[in-house]
């Protein structure tokens, strides 16, 4: 999943119609209703990232037979979890990396008899 969403843009952040977002997540326009009832998608948060992620969560609840609640509700831990992998790695570009260097310093003493 987070392939397919890493390449997303603003625009495509938009707000969806919601037969489109249905599509989209691969489940039913009524199931949609169902989430938004239950308060576990907000009708702005009705855009193609969500979409993404509620249908990986569809296909995680078909392999592991969860119900439709369980699954708008790891739906929303799946977004949410994209949204913060998204902020570290615009931190990350912002802050170039630091490199520590240490000094070491060899001392070398020749012993001899004589």
């Amino acid at each position: 999943m987070n392939s397919a969403v890493e390449g997303l843009q603003a625009e495509e952040s938009a707000a969806l119609a919601l037969d489109d977002f249905a599509r989209i997540a691969r489940v039913t326009a009524s199931e949609v209703r169902e989430l938004l009832d239950y308060g576990l998608l907000d009708a702005q948060q009705m855009n193609y990232r969500s979409a993404l992620c509620l249908r990986e969560a569809r296909r995680m609840g078909r392999d592991f037979d969860l119900d439709l609640f369980t699954t708008g509700f790891l739906a929303g831990y799946l977004r949410r979890i994209e949204e913060l992998e998204t902020e570290v790695r615009q931190l990350r570009a912002e802050r170039p990396a630091r490199t520590t260097y240490s000094e070491v310093s060899f001392t070398s003493i020749l012993v001899s008899k004589g």
